[in-house]
């Protein structure tokens, strides 16, 4: 089973999403950018949904963290901020793509599968 890391510091919104997307996938949560490093080294999600505003460690910050760690890895920029330079700084620092909020899970579940096919494709035969 794919695993997922999912970073937010809105305990309601990690739980809506763990609930959303377990069964599919084995998620793992963390609130702030420190606890975040943390799951992601020890656990080495497919993919990560990464809010830019945590407490701690920015969101920008942990992204550029994860993809020194592992540049394949994909990362999906969650927001609420709509300031299209936000996003852009995401895009640059290598983020799949960005999500802004409030979210349609909808679309949560197409990105996730975008990213974990990504994660396939790039990894070495």
């Amino acid at each position: 089973m794919k695993r997922m890391l999912i970073v937010d510091d809105e305990q309601d919104l990690l739980d809506l999403l763990t609930e959303h997307f377990e069964g599919r996938y084995e998620v793992d949560t963390a609130t702030s950018g420190a606890a975040a490093i943390e799951r992601f080294v020890r656990r080495r999600p497919d993919v990560v949904f990464l809010d830019v505003n945590i407490p701690g460690t920015s969101g920008v910050e942990v992204l550029k963290l994860l993809k020194q760690t592992d540049p394949g890895i994909p990362v999906i920029m969650v927001t609420a901020n709509t300031e299209i330079l936000v996003a852009e700084q995401c895009l640059k620092q290598g983020a799949l793509s960005y999500v802004p909020k409030p979210f349609n899970l909808v679309y949560m579940d197409h990105m996730a599968a975008v990213a974990v096919e990504q994660r396939r494709d790039s990894r070495p035969r």
